[in-house]
């Protein structure tokens, strides 16, 4: 809504506002909710799998099998540390 005219300067009031407005009609346009239909998870993952991810999934295999490895050592390392430790304190 449009204000009519301001208001003075002192004035507590609030500004006139015009009540005929009227909004313009969309001709042919319906409110409906356009509804997309999302593709499910496993099409995008099989999309993925069969087109992209095949040349590079052997390497990216390999490593990650090394990455696991090398982050499994030190666990057990500090496995057998703690193991010795709780004997040395005779727990």
């Amino acid at each position: 809504m449009k204000p009519i005219s301001p208001t003075t300067r002192n004035s507590r009031s609030l500004p006139l506002v015009e009540f005929n407005y009227q909004p313009m009609s969309l001709r042919g346009y319906q409110a409906r909710c356009g509804k997309s239909i999302a593709p499910a998870f496993y099409n995008i993952s099989r999309d993925y799998f069969q087109g992209e991810a095949r040349r590079d999934f052997i390497a990216e295999l390999c490593l990650f099998g090394a990455i696991i490895v090398t982050a499994a050592a030190p666990l057990f390392s500090t496995a057998s540390a703690l193991t010795e430790f709780c004997r040395a304190l005779g727990f």
